[in-house]
């Protein structure tokens, strides 16, 4: 079913993001099957999204002094996450994630459609979310992100 805004509200917790591919190659978990997150939307409008490896690397500092940390270091711990936050609507069968913050800086400004499905899953609700893009090669790609109430 496609959801209400008054179905969103609220934090929702990870629980699969995955890649599949037209051609029918094997998936491809980007943050590994074990992938972490969360994501949440305010009756206001605001939302943020955090996903993340389930075992990233520490780097050895506090907070504070991460910037002292070591190229490498930082590097891993870029890869291993992505986070942005904004604003939200609803239109039509898709949320729309407006982007104002943004770990990666080239998503700011831009909106994020994602198509949305909402289920009912065995412990609970499931939210849907999935995109579809194609790459330079031209196989398919779509992303699918569920999630569920914590």
């Amino acid at each position: 079913m496609t959801p209400r805004p008054a179905d969103l509200v609220g934090p929702w917790h990870l629980d699969r993001f995955v890649i599949t591919f037209a051609d029918g190659r094997p998936p491809l978990f980007p943050f590994g099957e074990d992938a972490r997150g969360q994501l949440l939307y305010t009756a206001d409008g605001h939302m943020s999204a955090t996903l993340c490896r389930a075992k990233r690397a520490p780097l050895g500092s506090r907070l504070e002094a991460a910037y002292a940390a070591a190229p490498d270091a930082k590097a891993g711990a870029f890869d291993g996450y992505l986070a942005y936050a904004g604003r939200w609507r609803i239109e039509g069968d898709s949320v729309v994630h407006a982007v104002e913050f943004a770990l990666t800086p080239d998503l700011v400004g831009r909106e994020n459609r994602r198509t949305a499905r909402l289920e009912d899953g065995p412990d609970g609700p499931r939210l849907h979310l999935s995109y579809t893009l194609t790459a330079r090669s031209g196989v398919e790609r779509r992303y699918t992100l569920i999630w569920r109430r914590p």
